[in-house]
């Protein structure tokens, strides 16, 4: 790869044999490399592969951006990168930045946007809103500011979105809201509050999060042979049943058609979480 702009300290342009552009992120990467040279490869941290429009659009950002800010904002972007546990969206790399920036605009002209979802993303997805509470923190420390809470609900939206095939920011919303409505209906269902502490419910988030997954990116489990639903059906009829308002609610939402295969498995996992076994 050949060395196009050498953007910051950390941040180069370079194009591949096919003349795409990528940028690739590194500590100190601009000392070691010289524009119309070959990459050198040593301190390289992560080559991000963008399309040519996301490519185009963040070197905008880059030349509009308060240059007191881009650097810090760079570097919070690659820690919430290093410190994700999951395979995150290359998208990420220009939409975190966008909103990063974009959300000090708003902390220097005394503009606070209330996140009414912050208690949703605690409680389904802890491990992204501390990686963005350790990334508001960073940002408080290196600017000497002061980021409420709702920011890490809002960057910790950015870091649940990057996982997505799609790249949906509508659907990471719309599937969060589903899962605080799912979880009610059981707990309605069963007429109990669920223990947010069990093993049994962090595995039902997990599952329900995988199959809304599923159903955003159209890729639904189908019935491989092993009458999973004829298994449940027998033998857990409640949860069955809770399994079918489930579908209800969801198909109505969002015109979609559930498999028997997936009511089956949802009504393996509510069974756990409400500590009755089959």
């Amino acid at each position: 790869m050949i060395v196009k702009k050498i953007l910051n300290n950390n941040l180069i342009l370079v194009t591949d044999e096919n003349e795409k552009e990528h940028i690739v992120m590194g500590k100190g990467l601009r000392f070691s490399n010289t524009v119309g040279k070959e990459l050198v490869d040593s301190n390289i941290e992560k080559v991000y592969v963008l399309k040519e429009e996301n490519t185009k659009n963040y070197l905008d950002l880059l030349e509009n951006a308060p240059k007191e800010y881009v650097e810090t904002v760079q570097e919070a972007v690659r820690l919430a990168n290093v410190w994700s546990e999951k395979e995150l969206n290359e998208q990420l790399f220009v939409t975190l930045f966008d909103h990063l920036i974009f959300a000090l605009e708003r902390y220097n002209n005394h503009i606070v946007l209330q996140n009414r979802m912050l208690w949703e993303i605690k409680q389904f997805y802890p491990k992204e809103y501390q990686v963005s509470k350790k990334v508001v923190a960073f940002l408080n420390k290196e600017l000497s500011i002061e980021l409420p809470e709702e920011e890490a609900g809002n960057i910790a939206f950015h870091l649940v979105n990057a996982q997505s095939e799609q790249n949906d920011m509508g659907n990471t919303i719309l599937g969060i809201k589903m899962q605080k409505n799912i979880f009610n209906i059981v707990q309605m269902m069963f007429q109990k509050k669920l223990d947010a502490d069990s093993m049994d419910y962090a595995r039902f988030v997990i599952h329900v999060q995988f199959f809304l997954q599923r159903l955003f990116d159209d890729k639904m489990l189908e019935d491989p042979g092993l009458g999973v639903y004829e298994y449940v059906q027998e033998r857990l009829p409640k949860e069955v049943e809770c399994a079918g308002q489930i579908k209800k609610y969801i198909e109505k939402t969002m015109s979609v058609t559930i498999s028997k295969e997936e009511i089956g498995y949802l009504a393996l996992h509510i069974s756990r979480v409400v500590q009755q076994e089959p």
